[in-house]
């Protein structure tokens, strides 16, 4: 269940998708428009506003390719199932949590060097295919957990982690579907923590 927070955040994002559409439909419209008159202005051989219009064509299609241009990627659900389990520690540390993730992520993807032991330096050799595979999101907690201290100003708990609909419900003898459905039950008299003043 989300917050009211988060869903307004949702809404502020889908009508900002929804003017992005618009807009480029507009533009759209606008360029069939000025190619049109561009066009029928070479026919009649008025240069001076096939050239004004051909101008307008240029600007539109920038534009648009500015606005269209390449796609945001999408987060790696794996990558955002982290986040999720680990919302204590990144909340904690905002801004400062991603950073030190991404250290740890550089750290961990550089070559092994023999000739020092200077974290900055020297790395774990890992492999980036393994990158967000179970292991990957280990090793970062191990690090984080054991070095996060002294190498990066940072505390990680993995007590603190949040756990999955499966665990809570395995820890609750519950089958998932009726933990899930107590879950929703309890969520819609609003008495989970997150939806209490603060």
């Amino acid at each position: 269940m989300s917050s009211y927070a988060e869903d307004i955040a949702r809404w502020r994002q889908q009508r900002a998708q929804q003017q992005v559409v618009n807009r480029l439909e507009q533009i759209k419209v606008e360029h069939r428009e000025a190619a049109r008159e561009r066009d029928q202005a070479i026919q009649d051989n008025d240069l001076d506003t096939a050239e004004y219009r051909d101008m307008d064509c240029e600007q539109l299609e920038r534009e648009y390719a500015e606005i269209a241009g390449p796609q945001q990627p999408q987060a790696d659900p794996r990558l955002v199932q982290f986040a999720k389990e680990n919302r204590t520690f990144l909340e904690r540390y905002g801004a400062n949590a991603y950073a030190v993730l991404g250290q740890a992520h550089d750290y961990m993807m550089r070559p092994r060097r023999r000739d020092t032991t200077d974290p900055r330096l020297t790395g774990m050799g890992w492999n980036p295919r393994a990158v967000f595979t179970p292991q990957y999101f280990d090793k970062i907690k191990d690090l984080l957990e054991i070095h996060g201290p002294q190498l990066f100003g940072v505390q990680y708990d993995p007590n603190e982690q949040a756990l999955t609909a499966t665990e809570a419900a395995k820890i609750s003898g519950l089958s998932a579907d009726h933990y899930n459905a107590s879950a929703r039950q309890l969520w819609g008299q609003g008495r989970f923590s997150s939806q209490q003043k603060k």
